[in-house]
């Protein structure tokens, strides 16, 4: 409002014509509270009408900002003229000729918009600041801002141009129209928006959007609010059948068309250079991150596997070379294939080739491997006897039941920020299978113990140390131990069992042993060791003629990746390993990583010599003392927990003095409760500051005994625990 105006806490607004109510409302909303006039044909009617209004703004609006928004010339008042005058009045009786005067005022600009259309810009410059005014009315911006408004009328079309009043409706439709190249026309909202959403797609497809609209669709894939709406459309638009898939934009959403592309760069492997040429056409696609919601995960791993140079390759001269070689490169390529298994498994049409090009390069490296065997000396007999013989208190280990050199650097990369992690190489022993590979890390001397108790008891037997020894998924607060041994027999287990079905678990696999890892750092344990027994082969599509028939001599028992024999052989094509065992003498595993012809099904094979199988991890993860530890928070009333009469008890959690730490001054914490180590219940999240002290009831529940742990909410590190005995006496309670 004018300055004047601004003062007064009552003011006539004159509009005869109606075409300021939007201003009003705006005032309206500021808490100004409106008195509107009605049309009125008998002058007794208005005379009353207004002295209503005035005895209303002086008794029921006293002390608020009132506006009259009166639509009558000021010459027909009959009790608000006198406000006119001792009050604030703004006569808006000739719109076009105020707007343009208080306009010229504020920017020192001429106005070039005539007629109705000046008032529809005020009408649209509403939440704008008079910078917008300025490029307005110099022809700087658009009138219509399709940046902010076209994502919410695509999203709700009907909503969004009902709430427009007709003016302004008019011209956003116009502005619509303009975009999908159309002359003005009546249309259904609901039309217009499929129309305007296909000239999107339209324009994604033959790779003609302008930045403009691009940032517009751009902002429309990341929104929370409007992103359904996208996946809607999608779903209505049929994708031209003359498309030229290696010309689309980068940033398109259609899947269907990523599935196309990758059939044709599997039709043409053989041809590098078009191979290559094709790759320059997706990897923007792959590195812009704007877009990764409609951006499958393979393209990732494909441009990976055909990007790989495999010349450092010629400088593995010996076996510790290669090693390295696989460690630091070659097991990417072994995680690429993976996924692309996992997720093309069951379409030959893909992988068979994608197979082929990876069984190239890994044949590049088997042969280095197989020329430098002269160098492999297994270290893995008796690890975890030294391990833990020259530990302190404090050590937990997992043990993994077939997790392969790449699953562990996954799982390495995802933890790297939150921790330390030592990662060195294990050589596992061979035959790499499980029954021989955990005898000798549990107990090495190249015994082979084919009863798992029996390798813990002994190595207990063989450290004189107090080990703990759990399945990884019954791991839990309450579990207190100074060494900790845990299995994780998941990956070998659903390998055995599904076969090839166990590849799209991986994932799952991993995120399991990086939570638990994560878990056992927060609570108490300062460093966590992740070992296995073996890695393992992806065979993939394997064929009956693909599989190798062992030329043996004299008794042999073959498996599918080594074979025992009683006598030594002389084949160039097979390595052997003098290893006693159930009456044979010598094991002999092939210079291929494809298996033997043996009873059994194939896919998800151990046993034999490739660096898939016998690189394997040996990670230590552990924390720095943290910088801030945050609030102390403790149990207060240990003592009484130790003896509670009667089924309810008390626990109460307090936070330490006040430090000089900045981050100390609150933490939020729970409590979590367990009967014999198994989860009972736990408390709501409770905030404590420095000083305060919470109570929180519980119940036995029929138990005699609880163990509490104190957790921080948010990392579930433990802080503090205690045991919750319930008396013998007899509750004094029960004598009243």
């Amino acid at each position: 409002m004018e300055p004047q105006i601004s003062k007064n806490r009552r003011v006539v607004i004159i509009d005869p014509e109606g075409q300021f109510e939007f201003l009003v409302q705006s005032f309206e909303h500021q808490g100004w509270k409106v008195l509107r006039t009605q049309d009125l044909e008998e002058n007794w009617e208005r005379v009353q009408e207004e002295l209503g209004l005035r005895v209303k703004a002086e008794q029921e609006h006293k002390n608020d900002l009132v506006i009259f928004y009166v639509q009558r010339p000021q010459d027909k008042l009959s009790f608000l003229f006198d406000y006119c005058f001792t009050h604030g009045c703004l006569d808006l009786s000739h719109p076009e000729e105020w707007l343009k005067k208080k306009l010229f005022q504020v920017t020192g600009l001429q106005v070039p918009i005539e007629g109705s259309m000046l008032i529809t810009t005020a009408k649209m410059s509403r939440g704008k600041d008079l910078a917008w005014w300025k490029k307005i009315l110099q022809n700087l911006e658009d009138l219509v801002s399709l940046k902010d408004q076209l994502i919410p009328f695509l999203h709700d079309p009907d909503l969004y141009l009902r709430e427009m009043e007709e003016d302004v409706r008019l011209v956003f439709e116009q502005k619509l129209f303009e975009l999908i190249g159309q002359p003005f026309m009546n249309k259904a909202p609901k039309t217009l928006a499929q129309e305007v959403a296909k000239t999107i797609f339209d324009r994604l497809i033959y790779n003609d959007i302008d930045k403009d609209l691009l940032a517009i669709y751009h902002q429309w894939i990341d929104s929370n609010q409007y992103s359904s709406s996208l996946e809607r459309y999608l779903n209505q638009y049929k994708i031209p059948t003359e498309v030229n898939i290696w010309n689309i934009h980068p940033d398109h959403c259609f899947q269907s068309l990523d599935r196309e592309a990758l059939f044709k760069i599997c039709e043409n492997l053989g041809d590098s250079t078009l191979v290559k040429e094709r790759l320059v056409k997706i990897k923007p696609r792959v590195q812009n991150s704007k877009n990764s919601k409609f951006v499958p995960e393979w393209w990732k791993d494909l441009i990976l596997l055909l990007d790989f140079e495999s010349k450092s390759l010629s400088d593995c001269s010996t076996f510790d070379k290669t090693v390295d070689f696989y460690t630091k490169e070659f097991y990417m390529i072994d995680r690429a294939i993976r996924n692309l298994y996992s997720q093309f498994l069951n379409e030959e049409t893909i992988i068979r080739p994608i197979q082929e090009y990876y069984e190239g390069l890994n044949n590049l490296l088997l042969q280095h491997w197989f020329e430098n065997t002269a160098g492999y000396n297994s270290n893995q007999q008796g690890f975890l006897v030294k391990l833990i013989s020259n530990s302190g208190p404090g050590i937990a280990i997992i043990v993994g039941d077939g997790v392969r050199f790449e699953i562990a650097r996954t799982i390495a990369e995802r933890l790297r920020k939150e921790m330390k992690i030592d990662q060195h190489v294990m050589l596992a022993d061979i035959p790499s299978e499980t029954e021989h590979n955990m005898s000798a890390l549990y107990v090495g001397g190249n015994q082979v113990i084919p009863i798992h108790k029996d390798r813990e008891k002994l190595l207990s037997s063989l450290t004189g140390k107090d080990i703990t020894f759990m399945n990884l998924e019954a791991i839990n607060p309450s579990i207190k131990a100074d060494y900790l041994v845990l299995t994780y027999k998941d990956i070998d287990s659903a390998g055995e069992k599904l076969q090839q079905g166990a590849i799209k678990l991986f994932s799952e696999f991993e995120n399991v042993l990086s939570e638990k890892i994560k878990f056992l750092l927060n609570n108490d344990y300062r460093e966590v060791h992740l070992v296995t027994d073996h890695g393992f082969v992806l065979t993939g599509l394997l064929d009956e003629a693909d599989k190798i028939t062992p030329d043996i001599v004299g008794k042999k028992d073959v498996s599918e990746r080594f074979v025992r024999t009683e006598q030594k052989q002389s084949s160039k094509d097979l390595i052997g390993f003098e290893k006693k065992y159930n009456g044979f003498e010598y094991v002999y595993v092939s210079k291929s990583h494809r298996p033997f012809k043996s009873k059994g099904a194939y896919g998800f094979a151990h046993g034999g010599f490739t660096p898939q199988e016998v690189i394997i991890p040996n990670f230590k993860f552990y924390k720095d003392a943290p910088l801030f530890k945050g609030l102390e928070v403790y149990i207060s009333n240990k003592v009484d927990l130790s003896d509670v009469v009667g089924e309810l008890f008390s626990v109460k959690v307090k936070g330490k003095s006040q430090s000089s730490d900045l981050f100390s001054t609150s933490r939020k914490v729970q409590i979590q409760i367990f009967s014999n180590g198994i989860f009972q219940s736990k408390s709501n999240i409770l905030t404590l500051e420095p000083e305060k002290e919470i109570r929180i009831e519980f119940s036995f529940d029929g138990k005699a005994e609880l163990q509490l742990i104190l957790v921080d909410a948010t990392s579930q590190e433990k802080l503090d625990e205690c045991k919750v005995k319930k008396s013998s006496a007899r509750d004094l309670s029960d004598l009243f």
